[in-house]
């Protein structure tokens, strides 16, 4: 049994590792961004920094919905069936999204002057916003043959394709940021522009590349649309409430002192890049326990739940060891100042001690997606962190004196509680997975 279970450890883990290299850049996309524009104008970063920040929980959102298509895919395919509809469907249930989406865009961009900006910003955050918007449709479309090409273990061409554009979406900054080879100089419209095409090629060639590999038939299928929908509408929820528990506590930093901010910010990017591995492995355990559930192969489901669930804590345990003896020499990637460096390593004890609880957490909504659970995940996470996490946070940071360590501190208390409680959700669920299974 052991070498059973080290066998579906590695097969997971190169699995993986084209899902970690993606997620990895998809967030180059946005360093690349600020590292042009930052040669460019102090202004146009800020600017970047706000309409992106405007713009994440509508991505995000829409990105929850397609999480849901390879659980769904990988299912079929451990039951043997040959579904053909399912692809056609979930882009109409994306691009019914997106309409929904684009209607709040425009609500938001017509109400921009309730956030009070720097009268100086909001001119380039509209430029910005009136672009950059529109991308977020192939973006959402992309991701939709990713997810379904991921439960066919088909990982290396999508993920490559996204550290490939990397390269062509600085290149493309570069030259319409600035105005080179002939092109006008645009400023932060060249940066939306570049945004725009760079999500709509990936889109375009992925979408071909799918194509050409399985049988599609675009006939709208009902059934499926809603099962889509019903998975899928949850996870994005729950995705949108965790984004949004971040924005939160951002703009509550925001309102304490430049270093409490800065700091803040530097935590939150350190804390953002480390997550992404357990983020890919999670992807990873709902195609491949998706399959198994779709198969009924009991045996298969609660194996692949332990090796990934193992992995991500295994590796996190690693990132909290960093966090916890080496912050310092963390923060000084990014300052030389002492003060922030001395705020920013304190804020690091609290990022080191979720580490582990956030990639069992994560890791465990890939598990549950596999499983076709998705409500009880939204439920607690709404509970978990914005009822007790960011409460408690609050507490500590005004009442205790603690500032942003104390609103960080609250944050690892409720992505704590969050993986006592989707542990117990997962007991449930392969519970009662297991008894239909007996009784089939």
């Amino acid at each position: 049994m052991l070498n059973n279970y080290l066998k579906t450890i590695k097969e997971v883990f190169l699995f993986s590792i084209p899902l970690i290299a993606g997620q990895l850049g998809q967030m180059l996309f946005g360093i690349g961004d600020i590292v042009v524009s930052g040669r460019y104008s102090n202004d146009v970063v800020a600017a970047l920094g706000v309409a992106n920040g405007l713009l994440a929980p509508f991505l995000m959102f829409g990105l929850g919905v397609c999480f849901a298509i390879g659980p769904l895919a990988s299912q079929f395919r451990g039951e043997g069936r040959e579904e053909t509809h399912l692809f056609a469907n979930a882009h109409y249930l994306l691009l019914a999204v997106c309409a929904v989406t684009m209607g709040a865009i425009v609500i938001l961009f017509s109400n921009l002057h309730l956030f009070e900006f720097n009268p100086t910003l909001t001119p380039l955050i509209k430029d910005y916003l009136l672009i950059a918007s529109i991308s977020l449709i192939p973006a959402l479309l992309f991701q939709v043959s990713k997810e379904y090409l991921q439960a066919w273990d088909k990982t290396y061409f999508a993920n490559g394709l996204i550290l490939f554009f990397n390269i062509i979406n600085i290149a493309m900054n570069y030259v319409l940021i600035f105005g080179k080879f002939g092109f006008p100089e645009m400023g932060i419209k060249g940066a939306a522009i570049a945004t725009l095409i760079t999500r709509s090629l990936l889109f375009l060639i992925l979408f071909f590349y799918t194509l050409k590999r399985f049988d599609i038939e675009w006939n709208w299928h009902k059934e499926l649309f809603n099962k889509t929908a019903n998975l899928g509408i949850p996870i994005a929820f729950g995705t949108l409430s965790e984004v949004l528990l971040f924005t939160v506590v951002t703009v509550l930093v925001g309102k304490m002192t430049i270093v409490a901010s800065a700091s803040h910010n530097i935590a939150l990017n350190l804390a953002s890049l480390t997550f992404m591995i357990p983020l890919a492995i999670s992807s990873a355990a709902s195609v491949k326990v998706g399959k198994e559930y779709g198969a009924k192969n009991k045996e298969g489901i609660l194996r692949y739940s332990i090796c990934t669930t193992t992995m991500s804590a295994i590796i996190m345990a690693f990132t909290c060891l960093i966090y916890l003896l080496l912050p310092e020499l963390l923060v000084r990637f990014a300052t030389d100042d002492i003060q922030l460096i001395k705020y920013s390593s304190a804020l690091l004890l609290y990022v080191g001690l979720f580490q582990i609880p956030d990639g069992i957490q994560v890791t465990l909504w890939g598990v549950l997606r596999g499983l076709s659970e998705t409500k009880y995940p939204m439920i607690l996470s709404l509970i978990f962190n914005w009822c007790i996490g960011l409460p408690f946070g609050y507490w500590l940071a005004t009442s205790k004196g603690m500032e942003a360590a104390g609103l960080w501190a609250g944050l690892a208390t409720g992505l704590t509680i969050m993986s006592v409680g989707l542990t117990l959700v997962f007991v449930l669920k392969f519970q009662s997975v297991k008894r239909k299974i007996l009784l089939a």
